[in-house]
């Protein structure tokens, strides 16, 4: 793809060179359409390519010892990496995406989940029109992947490969033997260690903090009200930064950009779906609310109930990741219970708090991943609700170490509001598995006999 426009750079390159000296940087592989003209254009975008759209807040609260641009810096730095060792072609970056849970704090800038939806959508769409089937999206958010997700599924029916970085789910993977904090995901050790190896002076060491409270509802927004519903964070940092360090950093930033590369690699050998052959939206994690008749009355399921009640599969994955058992337990009422397939009930936020807690401390599920993908949800009332979904288990090993297969089922949950909406009742079933639980995985997620 780069042959006509490299040649004469190498060429010149190897007339200039002196015998015996130092050989000169290698151009990079991939290149930046900002930097050429539309005729150059035309010869690098065709259905093979892969078009690299960085994503990076612009402007989002990153504690008192980073900056609010922390992850436009994050992502140039990923794409100059990216660049320099793939055959890409890297499009402009999305400095504005879906970041809900900081705008309390000034300077934070988040557009709405149909907006970031779309945004990428249509971007993605623009380009197409010249030949290029294959898109990755290098994220560098967490929330920005409920707006990632159906924005694939849409292009997929336009027969467009859309593919993108989990970013939480990699730095979970390459931080899980280096990070020390008792628990958190932003501007804490992993952050901070990361911006500490790639733009040091960005970083204020002096006023990193460490705060890391538990939640007294189940949204994921951070809040500088203390007792909303949310994370309480006076100061916008959630963990502990004063563990950083850029030794930390270098380990955490190689990893994740192998697990770019590697990404990127797989969407190229991947085949893009055919046009129509996948229904817009048809498994989107958040799709729109389905619309309703004006008449509908008390049982209407508002846009705002419908999006806080999809963030509980969002919340119950990242609290497990966590290992922070108060946050789980906090998505359920006072007396919510969880019924198990062989009947065994669990009830009140304090018994599932317990349990889990427990759970956590078993060397069985140290880096398992419990993902819950919300479907369908229906409002009964207006503080009344019941949501449909399915739950995976993945990541746990036996007795003697050896990893096991993953595990998955559908789940029901019936949601009740009282000032903030919470879990009062939580039932799943299991899927036949390939091999069979052990008797202390007879009960997922709990770790009581058998």
């Amino acid at each position: 793809m780069r042959v006509v426009l490299l040649v004469s750079t190498l060429a010149v390159a190897a007339v200039v060179a002196p015998r015996g000296s130092i050989p000169a940087q290698l151009p990079p592989k991939g290149i930046r359409l900002a930097d050429i003209n539309w005729q150059q254009a035309t010869d690098v975008l065709r259905p093979e390519t892969v078009v690299v759209i960085p994503l990076g807040a612009g402007s989002k609260e990153h504690g008192p010892h980073l900056k609010l641009g922390n992850d436009a810096v994050l992502a140039d730095y990923l794409t100059r990496r990216v660049l320099e060792a793939s055959d890409v072609v890297v499009a402009p970056a999305l400095p504005y995406h879906f970041f809900p849970a900081f705008i309390e704090y000034p300077g934070s800038i988040s557009l709405t989940l149909d907006t970031a939806r779309d945004l990428t959508t249509e971007a993605a769409l623009s380009l197409s029109s010249y030949g290029p089937r294959r898109f990755y999206v290098l994220n560098t958010g967490v929330s920005t992947t409920r707006a990632l997700k159906p924005a694939a599924q849409t292009l997929a029916s336009h027969g467009i490969l859309l593919g993108y970085t989990d970013l939480a789910a990699q730095l979970d993977r390459v931080s899980a033997s280096i990070r020390k904090e008792e628990g958190g995901t932003h501007a804490d050790e992993v952050e901070t260690s990361m911006m500490l190896y790639i733009d040091p002076a960005s970083v204020d060491m002096r006023r990193a903090v460490r705060e890391f409270n538990p939640s007294t509802g189940p949204s994921l927004r951070l809040t500088r009200r203390r007792g909303a519903p949310g994370t309480f964070s006076e100061s916008g940092v959630w963990g502990d930064a004063t563990l950083a360090t850029r030794e930390k950093g270098a380990a955490i930033v190689e990893g994740l950009v192998k697990a770019i590369l590697d990404d990127i690699e797989t969407v190229r050998r991947q085949t893009p779906p055919a046009p129509g052959s996948v229904p817009a939206q048809a498994s989107a994690a958040v799709p729109p609310p389905a619309p309703r008749p004006a008449a509908a009355g008390a049982g209407t399921c508002t846009a705002g109930d419908d999006r806080t009640i999809r963030g509980f599969g969002d919340a119950f994955a990242l609290h497990w990741v966590n290992a922070d058992a108060t946050q789980l337990a906090g998505l359920w009422s006072e007396e919510g219970d969880m019924v198990h397939p062989d009947g065994l009930t669990e009830r009140g936020r304090e018994t599932i708090r317990v349990n889990r807690a427990a759970l956590f401390l078993r060397r069985e599920y140290r880096g398992s991943r419990h993902p819950m993908t919300m479907g369908n949800i229906r409002c009964l009332t207006a503080d009344t609700a019941v949501a449909d979904g399915k739950w995976e288990l993945r990541g746990v090993s036996d007795a003697s170490g050896k990893m096991m297969p993953s595990f998955e089922g559908l789940f029901t949950l019936v949601m009740k509001r009282t000032g903030a909406w919470y879990i009062e009742a939580y039932r799943y079933t299991q899927k036949p598995a390939a091999a069979p639980m052990p008797t202390w995985l007879k009960r997922p997620g709990y770790p009581g006999g058998s």
